[in-house]
């Protein structure tokens, strides 16, 4: 892993970055934002729960490859897109605070965090981040909160300020399984969206941001390729960065 969070592949590709501290805003001179320009940070998650991968650091370092060589729709469409690839621990706490350090060194304009969510079929688009910890099963440092508040006193619930219907609409034509997902669960994946939330409603910071739960694309079987997920948070940024309010198309869930 690099030590500093990288906007593009070098020369062995796309490193994902959990270490904030002498980082500086990207890498070089050259791989900086230019004026006018959109960041896009995106993390993923490190394995978990006895894995030996996460296929959130695949699509993220997938991404990060297509930005490099200026493949993405999300450049064709808002010229000057830069990646911002990092990677962030299994651990309630810690790794909410590590994204709103990222969140504060880089000052994106959009953040999309991406996750496994095992034995799905589609790339779900989470729409709610709940102040709430009830693990399943422990985190990679051995937390297993029950019944616990993400944030004490916070909000119940915070909403994702992605587009996330326009986006929906958009992955589903180009032919990607997807679905609006109404809760991102209360492990550690909706302990990063809600603290993501906040951090940006409460520092007055005006990012865009949500999450993105994938499917094990590497199981047999798995309905979602490795190219379709990348495509899919590919159009979700590039519905994402664009300046108007979400469609108000019918979409909620029945149960």
């Amino acid at each position: 892993m690099s030590n500093t969070a990288s906007s593009c592949a070098g020369r062995e590709g796309p490193s994902l970055s959990r270490r904030p501290s002498g980082a500086s805003r990207p890498g070089s001179e050259q791989d900086s934002p230019a004026a006018g320009a959109s960041s896009v940070l995106l993390s993923a998650f490190e394995p978990f729960g006895g894995a030996n991968h996460n296929p959130s650091q695949d699509v993220v370092e997938e991404l990060a490859r297509r930005a490099d060589r200026g493949e993405l729709t999300a450049q064709s469409e808002h010229p000057g897109v830069v990646i911002i690839p990092v990677l962030l621990p299994v651990e309630f706490s810690t790794a909410g605070q590590l994204l709103s350090t990222f969140i504060d060194m880089y000052s994106p304009d959009l953040v999309i965090s991406l996750g496994l969510a095992a034995g799905t079929e589609t790339i779900r688009l989470e729409r709610v981040g709940l102040n709430l910890r009830d693990a399943r099963i422990p985190d990679n440092a051995g937390a297993q909160p029950a019944d616990e508040p993400v944030i004490a006193h916070g909000e119940t619930a915070l909403f994702s300020t992605l587009r996330l219907k326009a986006a929906r609409e958009r992955i589903a034509a180009s032919g990607v399984p997807v679905s609006l997902s109404l809760s991102a669960g209360s492990y550690v994946c909706n302990d990063v969206l809600y603290t993501l939330l906040h951090h940006l409603r409460t520092q007055k910071l005006s990012s865009s941001a949500g999450f993105v739960h994938l499917p094990d694309l590497r199981a047999p079987g798995c309905p979602v390729s490795m190219e379709q997920a990348a495509k899919a948070v590919d159009l979700l940024i590039t519905e994402s960065l664009k300046p108007l309010p979400d469609t108000a198309t019918p979409g909620g869930a029945l149960h």
